[in-house]
């Protein structure tokens, strides 16, 4: 999976009434065949094509007709009046497929050809279109964000634990150490 890095996550994906140096669409994807194992790309604009279009045509490429895709987009404008029908279309020509599309800021919501867009993309039976909410900005950030630990993190956090345990030990009588010791050791086991 191609990944974003947070900075640029950040910047993209704000959902600012006015977006100033936003120009670009940032389009992560998920993909899974019946059921399985979700399949994750980030598209962005190239040049003159849309993210959609680039992402639209390597679905054409992967998308088998015996099984049952869905397909969901996290995006950080809604689609232009150019893109909507391309994705109708696609989703017509693939009755095996279900789109599920969340937004962050919509593109030129004042102007009438892209409210039409938006109108024909959420009244078709097999897309779904959403404002994102935080409960999406955040599924969107766990699954695409990359997160680049830094120097010392695992043993700064082992040598954090090493202290909380002594902390925690010291101040409770034998039965409450005991008990402690197990819960701290069973959470460390069990990431």
């Amino acid at each position: 999976m191609n990944g974003i890095p947070d900075d640029v996550f950040n910047f993209q994906f704000e959902n600012l009434q006015l977006a100033p140096g936003r120009k670009e669409t940032r389009l992560c994807q998920i993909r899974s065949v019946n059921g399985g194992e979700a399949d994750l790309k980030v598209f962005k604009n190239e040049g003159s094509e849309h993210a959609e279009e680039i992402c639209l045509r390597e679905n054409e490429a992967a998308i088998q007709g015996a099984d049952r895709y869905e397909i969901t987009w996290y995006m950080s404008w809604s689609s232009c009046e150019r893109c909507a029908p391309q994705i109708i279309t696609f989703v017509e020509q693939h009755p095996n497929v279900k789109l599920n599309i969340f937004v962050s800021r919509l593109f030129h919501h004042d102007s009438e050809p892209h409210r039409e867009g938006l109108r024909a993309l959420s009244q078709h039976e097999r897309i779904g279109l959403k404002v994102m909410t935080l409960a999406d900005f955040q599924d969107c950030f766990d699954r695409f964000v990359e997160f680049k630990p830094w120097g010392k993190l695992e043993e700064d956090s082992y040598l954090h634990a090493e202290k909380l345990k002594a902390i925690t030990v010291r101040t409770s009588d034998n039965h409450n150490a005991v008990y402690k010791q197990d819960l701290y050791t069973e959470s460390r086991d069990g990431l």
